[in-house]
């Protein structure tokens, strides 16, 4: 009798702890599990980062034609010097690269700015001039030279992260502005140019045996 009675209750107890791990499973824990992740050669590695699931907020659409990529690099200089003394000297130069794109927004372009000569054999498209549009370093070609020290001096020129974003902004301003110099932006515009040449042609010869001359303008 007593055996049956306790196993009874081991029944129960079982049956109990089964429902509540099948609630927390169904009402409790969440869909999807989170990616726990540490950051290599951190000082605490009881640290850990827990990430969310990524939520897209809007998505826009976009008709831009990339026509000229052009790499870039700018070298700074940092400058930790006390006074001007050659012993207490410390510069130190950094190299970065980037990668700038010019691009012709196509999102405008309506029915009146084609112009289609059939007497002339001739098509005539009218578009936006290109655009510098984005700037993108990368970051893991970047190169530190070897500090210039006095004797006083010792080690590299150590950056706070505020230091760093501020440095990177200004690289990113400084070659932006370089491809806003005439020579790139000529660039710029042969390369559209043919880009769009070639395109025009490819849909013309789908539609037409015969040859059209193409010729793109820019507003």
């Amino acid at each position: 009798m007593k055996i049956i009675k306790r196993r009874t209750i081991i029944l129960m107890v079982v049956c109990i702890c089964f429902g509540v791990f099948i609630s927390y499973k169904l009402f409790v824990s969440p869909k999807k599990a989170k990616a726990t992740w540490i950051v290599p050669n951190v000082s605490d590695i009881s640290k850990k980062f827990i990430t969310e699931d990524t939520l897209v907020k809007e998505i826009h659409q976009k008709q831009e034609l990339i026509t000229l990529e052009i790499n870039m690099t700018e070298k700074v200089t940092l400058d930790n010097s006390w006074g001007n003394f050659e012993i207490f000297k410390k510069i130190q130069s950094i190299n970065y690269f980037g990668t700038g794109t010019f691009v012709v927004d196509l999102s405008n372009l309506k029915p009146e700015n084609i112009t289609i000569d059939n007497k002339n054999k001739k098509v005539t498209v009218n578009i936006p001039s290109p655009s510098a549009k984005t700037v993108n370093l990368i970051e893991e070609k970047t190169e530190y030279q070897t500090p210039e020290n006095g004797l006083l001096r010792f080690g590299e020129i150590k950056l706070t992260s505020e230091e760093n974003m501020a440095i990177l902004r200004n690289v990113k301003d400084r070659m932006m502005k370089k491809m806003s110099e005439a020579d790139y932006v000529s660039q710029a515009q042969k390369s559209s140019e043919q880009t769009l040449k070639s395109l025009v042609q490819a849909i013309m010869k789908n539609q037409t045996s015969e040859d059209y001359d193409i010729e793109i303008t820019f507003k």
